[in-house]
């Protein structure tokens, strides 16, 4: 890979990167933003002339916002969106406009394998976002806020007001007149960054205040664009992956337990690596100890089309009325007390929709609701970084134990897969689990007996890649339950959820009364 601060440094990456064929495929991703506070009209006009209808030819993205489309010409279409409190973000596609992805279960190809997803090439995203509201506006003329003008950012130029509040424009970050070398590291003084609508800020931004509040408010951009993939903040921003030092584009390395982070109305492009966190001052090896609270709200992501590009950190807290394009995990549930809902995810191919293994953990009082997966295409079934839309990665460190005092307890509710959709759920049980599944819609699923993106296992060694079996699981209880999940509008019960059957479930016999689907 390059570094994109600096033309001709380039990377030579074991692994790679996570881009695989969409540069060569010419995949894109634009998307306009805007606020508004009644029923609007959005007209799309091709600059060249070229046709865009008929209506017929324009698919909206979720589905079920059952937004009207209509064409008032041969080269525009226009569309409806009425005002909800929520506002509304979605992803417009026209059918003559999309590439199919095919897997041969190693590697995407272009041509046999089996397809696993219809994408747009020149994908268009639109984010409606309600006002925000006044008493969260800064005052520009208060002698707490910094106005920062558009232009060079260094460290330097950023002081140590309470409030930093960035005006419309362009924004990058130097060090020595470098690009992608640096990120902004607020005062402990700032707790409030503002982002006026049409702020478009190239770079990455640490908290490190104390105040049991601190705030990212605003219709704003923030970029990674400058960044190398994994920029490792300790190494020079090279691309070193380090699970704790790699570049987070909103970050606090020391939070208390009584800290709160709010975060409402942001835009995040092309994140680098995992695209926020809030380090805990008193580090465990649990991140359940970790009790910070987060409310997010309004956030959306774009262009995340490196390996380890997530959706963030779920803490105690709420998330709510979210898109967010990624490809790692969209949804980790780490935290205790994570009210999730309306999040709209646009998956690619590294790991799970929803996470939650890698270690055994002690996580209740979770609840997801109203969950619309736009698109998914992984390559391959995997245990490791799971291919299915539930997901718990077996242990990564040693000891590999289970922990039969542990538990986790959630409750997912109105998930809807549209396209072909991989597996429902790929588990290493790590801990005892209390989960419920319910209300789950699969527009397809995959069926082949080649590749089997389709077949979801549940302490199984099912061969090379896909062994998530645990020594002592059987002392585990999977408490799973399962109602109302269909496929292609035929329901998954008793009858018929077997590997072999419409459902595709292979779950180790340790687990049988377990668990339940009706």
């Amino acid at each position: 890979m390059f570094d994109p601060a600096q033309p001709g440094r380039e990377y030579n990456l074991t692994d790679g990167d996570g881009v695989t064929i969409e540069v060569n495929a010419g995949i894109n991703m634009a998307w306009s933003q805007f606020q508004y506070g009644r029923d609007v009209d959005v007209r799309i006009v091709s600059t060249d002339g070229s046709s865009l209808g008929p209506a017929s030819n324009v698919v909206v993205r979720p589905v079920d916002l059952g937004l009207v489309v209509t064409s008032s010409g041969a080269d525009r279409i226009d569309i409806r969106i009425p005002y909800h409190d929520f506002g509304a973000r979605f992803s417009i596609e026209f059918q003559n406009d999309l590439y199919t992805y095919r897997s041969d279960g190693t590697e995407y190809v272009s041509e046999g394998g089996i397809i696993v997803s219809e994408e747009p090439r020149n994908a268009l995203l639109i984010f409606a976002s309600p006002m925000i509201p006044d008493d969260l506006i800064p005052s520009k003329t208060s002698p707490d806020t910094q106005v920062v003008k558009p232009g060079s950012v260094t460290q330097q130029s950023i002081g140590s007001k309470p409030t930093l509040y960035f005006e419309a424009g362009v924004y990058w970050m130097e060090k020595n007149g470098i690009l992608g070398k640096d990120h902004i590291i607020l005062h402990p003084n700032t707790h409030y960054v503002y982002f006026e609508p049409g702020s478009y800020v190239k770079a990455a931004l640490e908290f490190t205040t104390r105040r049991a509040d601190f705030y990212t408010i605003g219709n704003g951009v923030v970029s990674g664009e400058h960044y190398a993939y994994m920029a490792n903040t300790i190494q020079d921003y090279t691309a070193v992956k380090d699970d704790r030092y790699s570049l987070r584009m909103f970050w606090h390395q020391s939070v208390m337990d009584n800290q709160t982070w709010h975060c409402i109305g942001p835009t995040l492009n092309s994140p680098p690596f995992n695209t926020m966190d809030l380090h805990p001052m008193h580090h465990t090896l649990h991140e359940e100890d970790n009790k910070v609270s987060a409310h997010i709200r309004d956030y959306k992501q774009v262009g995340a089309f490196y390996f380890q590009t997530d959706g963030t950190q779920m803490y105690n807290g709420t998330v709510q009325d979210v898109f967010w394009h990624v490809n790692d995990d969209a949804i980790k549930l780490y935290h205790s007390g994570a009210q999730l809902d309306r999040l709209t995810i646009w998956k690619a191919r590294n790991n799970a929709v929803i996470q939650m293994g890698w270690k055994p953990r002690n996580v209740g009082d979770v609840s997801v609701n109203k969950v619309r997966i736009i698109h998914n295409r992984w390559i391959q079934p995997s245990a490791y970084v799971p291919s299915a839309i539930l997901g718990a990665s077996p242990i990564y460190a040693d000891p590999k134990d289970i922990d039969i005092s542990r538990k986790m307890s959630l409750r997912i509710n109105d998930l809807v897969c549209e396209g072909i959709c991989g597996a429902l759920m790929t588990i290493a049980p790590l801990q005892n689990f209390d989960l419920e599944i319910q209300n789950v819609r699969f527009e397809k699923m995959h069926n082949d007996t080649v590749v089997r993106l389709g077949r979801s296992v549940v302490g199984m060694n099912a061969g090379e890649g896909i062994d998530n079996y645990t020594p002592g699981q059987e002392n585990l209880t999977l408490g799973i339950a399962i109602r109302n999940w269909t496929i292609g509008g035929q329901r998954v019960d008793g009858t018929n959820w077997r590997e072999d059957q419409l459902g595709q479930l292979y779950i180790h016999p340790d687990f049988y009364g377990d668990w339940t689907i009706e």
